[in-house]
């Protein structure tokens, strides 16, 4: 953690930029989830259930 906190000190970025910027990132990640992880994996539960129920109702396995 020393590390990343020099890095910060040599390059001249203030803690609110740095702050700011996690903080975006973060958001990211669950705009990302909320988009598209989310609703991909409800589809292919979805497909795979049904699958599942049709390949059961017509007595192949």
């Amino acid at each position: 953690m020393l590390q990343i906190s020099n890095l910060l000190l040599v390059a001249d970025v203030s803690a609110q930029a740095a702050n700011n910027s996690a903080v975006g990132m973060i958001g990211s990640f669950i705009a990302a989830a909320l988009l598209i992880v989310i609703p991909a994996t409800a589809f292919l539960i979805f497909v795979s259930q049904n699958d599942s129920l049709e390949r059961t109702s017509t007595g192949r396995r």
